[in-house]
């Protein structure tokens, strides 16, 4: 049976494409699923009875039997906006879920197909709760941390590190609206927070102690392998609290990692049950290393630019290795 690699993202996803070109470079056979093509482009031939799962891609001229993949990347899989289907509001947002049951149905046909993540356990690891009972487990330092809707707890805390808190999300900061997508960013805690109690009873919040930094460290996790990157991310008082937020190009460096916190960031991706992961560090004013949290399906495509890092070419080489 020849061995295939189906890419699940977007044609937007530009991290994908360097797994494309990876995979023409090992000479791997794939297929880049932009799952937002289905129904236009792409028809889906499913049949139970004959226990045959293919799609048809029309703009390719090929089919694409499920059966005969091998390995799965998972990246950013979307559900098509159906602007080609004459229907109203209401109607396309059925569709637009039958379309998102459909990916799942994929999901489950490759589920026992060698995944760079498995989709239900990046689901699994996105809880931040989660994810920092089992870096404690493990031995990192993590930030004292609550999440609560009792605001004499919130107070407590703040009361605690001199005012000096943040809050983020609980799960990920990316939000889509009708009209576009904005990200929910990590914030330090103003006194003005707390004027209005009913605000912090009404919902729970996720606040954490302010660590201060030297810098931010974004490792990427593959298998065994660790590459981290220093961030530079203090210069600025708009990347302080969340590099992601700063609007200056910010410094990067190669950083070496000591062997233990290494390891710990290799087990905490495998006790996460995953094989990539994007795991923020911070090293605080003491020098020592604090864990924030784990991205499952972290961006690294800019690392590799920057830095020079194989991240692509050490995917494809644990997607080769695992299937085959």
């Amino acid at each position: 049976m020849m061995k295939m690699v189906i890419i699940l993202t977007n044609k937007d996803d530009v991290t994908s494409d360097f797994i494309v070109r990876e995979l023409k470079e090992q000479t791997i056979e794939y297929y880049r699923l932009n799952t937002e093509d289905i129904p236009q482009w792409i028809d889906v031939k499913f049949s139970l009875k004959e226990n045959s799962y293919v799609l048809i891609d029309r703009k390719r001229h090929i089919e694409i039997d499920l059966g005969k993949i091998t390995a799965v990347y998972f990246r950013r899989a979307q559900v098509a906006t159906l602007e080609h289907i004459d229907a109203n509001v209401q109607e396309k947002r059925y569709l637009r879920g039958e379309l998102a049951y459909l990916l799942e149905g994929i999901y489950k046909i490759l589920d026992n197909q060698y995944w760079l993540n498995n989709i239900y356990k990046i689901r699994e690891a996105e809880n931040k709760i989660y994810q920092l009972q089992i870096a404690r487990e493990l031995g990192f330092i993590i930030p004292e941390s609550l999440i609560t809707n009792v605001p004499e707890s919130v107070i407590d805390l703040m009361g605690g590190f001199k005012d000096d808190c943040i809050i983020k999300p609980i799960k990920s900061g990316n939000v889509d609206i009708e009209t576009s997508s904005k990200i929910i960013f990590t914030s330090k805690i103003e006194k003005d927070f707390f004027e209005d109690k009913t605000r912090i009873a009404a919902f729970p919040i996720y606040v954490q102690e302010n660590i201060h930094k030297q810098y931010d460290l974004r490792c990427i996790v593959i298998g065994n392998d660790v590459f981290c990157a220093q961030i530079e991310s203090q210069k600025y008082d708009d990347s302080k609290i969340d590099w992601r937020k700063g609007k200056n190009f910010l410094i990067h460096k190669k950083h070496e990692l000591p062997k233990d916190i290494k390891e710990k960031c290799i087990q905490i991706t495998k006790r996460l049950s995953l094989n990539y992961s994007a795991i923020d560090l911070i090293l605080d004013k003491n020098g020592q290393y604090i864990f924030l949290e784990c991205n499952p399906n972290g961006q690294w495509a800019w690392l590799e630019i920057r830095l020079g890092f194989p991240i692509s070419k050490k995917i494809v080489e644990l997607i080769r290795e695992g299937g085959c």
